[in-house]
């Protein structure tokens, strides 16, 4: 239920996400709302109808939460029915986001992603502030005739997940001066070094106390770059023969074809056997902490809030240089940045940091200290607490 006690909150903010499954946005709303409380900023989230398990983590954080029906996840513009289902939708989903504005009295709506402009739209009928959020690196097509005016334009604050976000967007143009860069925020006090339960978890995955883990977090699809990962294990594995793969990630319906090509790489390389697939764990930290060597062989991330947290739990990062990962990771410092769709250049990388110990030690170490500096939970707070303020003000 949303509170009544609305006198002692500075402002409501309803927090729309234009996907209802986990992930790296949700879990930044899920973070950031809880610690909002203690500022008397009220969050409402709002999310396409679907997979429950984000719904039910709001719920248990006593954060309200409403799942919309007309409200669609992005189509997948090589399926005209599904095109065709969102287009079909955009107007019931506006007039939907209006009525629920009004209703629950939104001060501010904060909107994540670029192509929801129905919700941007519903912010502005309703004279609610409104505050866009962008989260990717893979600009639509239509976005400069169309898209980059509406975000220059509609938005009271225009916030950015990256730099390489607001490069992306908006390269050097004026726009770009309008963005805000808002990383990411990363719970240090969940995600730091803890061996208590590695023990315990290598002899679930069978691996041995000689075993060393490389380790890889994030549901299977295309953009987190599992066809260079396996190839890559391929080859580590002819290298150092004592080494396992652990793979931490949820398979989506979505995406089947890609779970079957998945499958088809991991036969050709011979090593099944070393490979354990853990699924969806809501124990990431436990996770992390398994692992030797972690690696991020994405293909596009604006950020990689996975391997800030891999960072803060000590652990050596391998990544791809996409995006945002550079503002993440300071190469051959605190991880190394791997060339991406390039399984040489990642199985290198971790070879050089399952042979060199100490200097993988001493990277993991300064990893946490540069996300204690950069991208701690409370620095992320504290910076939505003020995008809000200067949104009320504006």
């Amino acid at each position: 239920m949303v509170t009544d006690d609305i006198k002692q909150i500075k402002a409501t903010v309803l927090n729309v996400i234009p996907d209802e499954r986990i992930g790296g946005p949700q879990q930044r709303v899920l973070q950031v709302a809880k610690r909002l409380k203690d500022s008397h900023f009220e969050t409402i989230v709002v999310t396409p109808k679907g997979d429950q398990t984000f719904a039910n983590l709001l719920r248990d954080a006593g954060i309200s939460s409403y799942q919309i029906s007309s409200f669609r996840r992005l189509p997948n513009i090589s399926n005209p029915f599904d095109v065709a289902f969102w287009f079909f939708c955009f107007i019931p989903c506006t007039f939907t986001l209006i009525r629920l504005i009004n209703k629950t009295g939104a001060d501010i709506v904060h909107v994540n992603g670029s192509l929801s402009v129905q919700v941007a739209i519903a912010a502005k009928l309703s004279k609610a502030k409104l505050v866009w959020h962008l989260n990717d690196v893979r600009k639509p097509r239509l976005s400069k005739p169309i898209l980059l005016p509406l975000l220059y334009l509609m938005p009271d604050k225009l916030v950015g997940t990256s730099k390489a976000v607001r490069e992306c967007y908006f390269g050097n143009s004026n726009y770009a001066k309008k963005m805000t860069i808002l990383y990411p925020p990363i719970d240090t006090s969940r995600f730091h070094p803890d061996d208590t339960k590695t023990e315990q978890h290598r002899r679930e995955f069978g691996f041995s106390p000689e075993d060393k883990v490389v380790g890889i977090v994030g549901n299977l699809n295309p953009n987190k770059g599992y066809e260079y990962f396996f190839p890559a294990a391929k080859l580590i594995k002819q290298s150092n023969p004592q080494v396992k793969f652990l793979v931490v990630g949820k398979r989506l319906d979505t995406q089947k074809s890609y779970w079957n090509k998945l499958q088809s790489i991991i036969s050709a390389s011979g090593i099944e056997t070393d490979i354990v697939f853990a699924g969806h764990r809501t124990d990431i930290p436990n996770m992390l902490n398994v692992m030797d060597v972690f690696v991020s062989s994405s293909t596009g991330e604006s950020f990689s809030m996975v391997s800030a947290e891999a960072m803060s739990c000590t652990r050596p990062v391998v990544a791809t240089r996409t995006g945002g990962i550079p503002e993440v990771i300071e190469d051959g410092e605190t991880g190394i940045i791997a060339s991406p769709r390039n399984p040489e250049s990642i199985a290198k990388a971790v070879l050089y940091l399952l042979d060199h110990p100490e200097e993988a030690k001493q990277m993991g170490l300064k990893g946490r200290e540069r996300v204690l500096e950069n991208f701690e939970l409370e620095i992320c707070v504290r910076k939505h607490e003020g995008i809000y303020k200067l949104a009320k003000q504006s």
